[in-house]
C-alpha cells in the first residue's frame, strides 16, 4: 500500500500534466483561432456590388435598404468608441462633414460595442444621424475582420470601388478632395458631379 506522502506526490503530479493540457489546448486553440481570422479578407472585394441589406437608423428608428444608397457616391464608415485612432478619424469626419453633405455622397457610419457607447460617441456631433445598426452577419459580410477604423466607397451604379483602413491612400484622396470644397467655401451647393468624381477618382 502506498504511503501518504507517495499519495500526495502522484495527485500533485496528475494535477500539474491536467493543468499542462489544459494550457496546451487553449495554446492550440488560440492558434487555431487566429489563422481562422488571419484567413479572412482585408477589404471588401473590389469591384463588387455593396450587398443588399437594411439597418436601423440610431437617431429616429428609421429602416433604410442599402438600396437607397443608389444613384449617388456613398461612403460606409466603421468606428469604436474603444479604438483611439476612431476618435481622431470621428474628429475628421465631424471636419468633412459639410462637404461630404454638400456634395451629395451618402455617409452610413456603422459603430462597435455596445450601444449605448456608440450612442455616445457620436451624440452632439453632426453624424448622429448618420449612425446605423446593422445585423452582425451583415456586418461580417461588409468588414469581415471587423476592423476600424474601416471605409468602404460605393459608387453611383452601388459598387464599391475601394475599401480599407481609413487614412489610407483613398482615403487620403478623398479627404483632399472634401477639403477643397470646403475651402470653396460651398457657396451654397456642391460642385458639379463631385460625388462621381470622388468614386472615379479612388476606384
Amino acid at each position: 500500500m502506498l504511503s501518504p506522502a507517495v499519495l500526495w506526490v502522484v495527485l500533485a503530479v496528475l494535477v500539474v500534466l491536467v493543468v499542462l493540457n489544459l494550457l496546451l489546448t487553449l495554446r492550440l486553440a488560440g492558434i487555431v483561432q487566429q489563422r481562422e481570422y488571419d484567413r479572412l479578407p482585408l477589404a471588401f472585394p473590389i469591384g463588387a456590388p455593396l450587398p443588399e441589406f437594411t439597418a436601423r437608423r440610431q437617431g429616429d428608428g428609421a429602416v433604410l435598404s442599402s438600396a437607397s444608397l443608389s444613384g449617388a457616391a456613398a461612403v460606409l464608415v466603421f468606428l469604436s468608441p474603444a479604438c483611439g485612432d476612431c476618435r481622431r478619424r470621428r474628429l475628421e469626419l465631424i471636419e468633412l462633414h459639410p462637404a461630404i453633405a454638400a456634395s451629395g455622397i451618402g455617409l452610413w457610419l456603422f459603430g462597435a460595442g455596445a450601444r449605448r457607447r456608440v450612442r455616445a460617441f457620436f451624440e452632439g456631433t453632426p453624424l448622429a444621424d448618420h449612425v446605423m445598426s446593422i445585423r452582425p452577419g451583415v456586418r461580417r459580410r461588409l468588414n469581415a475582420r471587423n476592423a476600424a477604423p474601416f471605409y468602404l466607397f460605393v459608387d453611383d451604379t452601388g459598387t464599391v470601388v475601394a475599401s480599407g483602413f481609413v487614412g489610407d491612400g483613398d482615403w487620403s484622396s478623398f479627404d483632399a478632395q472634401m477639403r477643397e470644397v470646403l475651402a470653396s467655401g460651398l457657396r451654397g451647393s456642391a460642385p458639379p458631379d463631385v460625388g462621381k468624381a470622388v468614386a472615379a477618382e479612388v476606384g
